[in-house]
């Protein structure tokens, strides 16, 4: 048995597309799958593919340039991300990104969502797309979990306003959960529950009812929890754990 917890998954459909399948293969867009099908370097079974095919990963024979491609594992990771980087795979400024401490055997995966280049904590990996959409859209709500700390001093007027919703852009955010970890004289850390994501969202509400950010760590998501993952490393998923994300956004698949 392979000791290494990463799993490979199936779902229930047996078809799927043809530029789809192309980028589960590796590091391809699905727009670059799309040019490589229109410039007719794609075969399904010897038979030059066109948009809008699908195939059968267990039975059709997919090729490029006459080189038979197969699908990658999907791969499931934790990240624990250090401050100061960048949550992206490439930037042109040369700015630390986490690319650079993502090991080669998982060469494929992408981030799920983002941290700010200042926070830190808990990031998910893969190269399931399902996967990726449900966490990162909102109308999934899965919780995200972060310890912050503000100054001033919190008052509690401060931490129910954030739990209850601010106004960001004209729009109320959904309520959270906001409790009081410790305070001194100095500052607060807190522990917020956020179902949302916009962007420097916890920044801004903070900001709105009077609080500056000096810290933002992420500590779980979902069942995902950062707990014995150092600053740096990366793990995979345990079968539990997808298991319960599936369960979490009604994905249905099976090993």
């Amino acid at each position: 048995m392979d000791k290494n917890p990463v799993f490979k998954y199936t779902t229930f459909m047996t078809t799927i597309r043809i530029n789809k399948f192309i980028a589960s293969t590796g590091a391809i867009s699905r727009r670059r799958a799309d040019e490589l099908v229109q410039s007719g370097r794609v075969a399904i079974n010897s038979k030059t593919a066109q948009l809008g095919d699908t195939v059968d990963p267990q039975i059709d024979e997919v090729s490029i340039d006459g080189k038979i491609v197969s699908s990658q594992k999907i791969l499931y990771l934790a990240m624990n991300k250090p401050q100061f980087m960048l949550t992206s795979m490439y930037d042109p400024l040369g700015r630390p990104c986490i690319k650079d401490i993502i090991p080669s055997q998982y060469a494929g995966v992408f981030p799920i969502g983002r941290l700010d280049f200042d926070a830190e904590g808990l990031l998910l990996l893969t190269n399931d797309g399902d996967l990726a959409h449900g966490i990162h859209h909102p109308s999934y709500a899965v919780p995200k979990v972060y310890t912050v700390e503000v100054k001033p001093c919190a008052k509690s007027e401060q931490i129910q306003e954030m739990a209850s919703g601010v106004y960001l852009d004209g729009e109320k955010t959904r309520p959270a959960q906001v409790e009081q970890i410790r305070a001194n004289s100095k500052g607060t850390t807190l522990k917020i529950t956020l179902r949302q994501g916009l962007k420097n969202q916890i920044k801004r509400m903070a900001l709105a009812v009077g609080l500056e950010v000096l810290s933002i760590k992420r500590i779980s998501v979902g069942p995902v929890r950062i707990d014995g993952i150092l600053p740096g490393d990366v793990r995979s998923l345990t079968p539990s754990e997808v298991s319960n994300l599936h369960k979490m956004l009604k994905i249905h698949k099976k090993p």
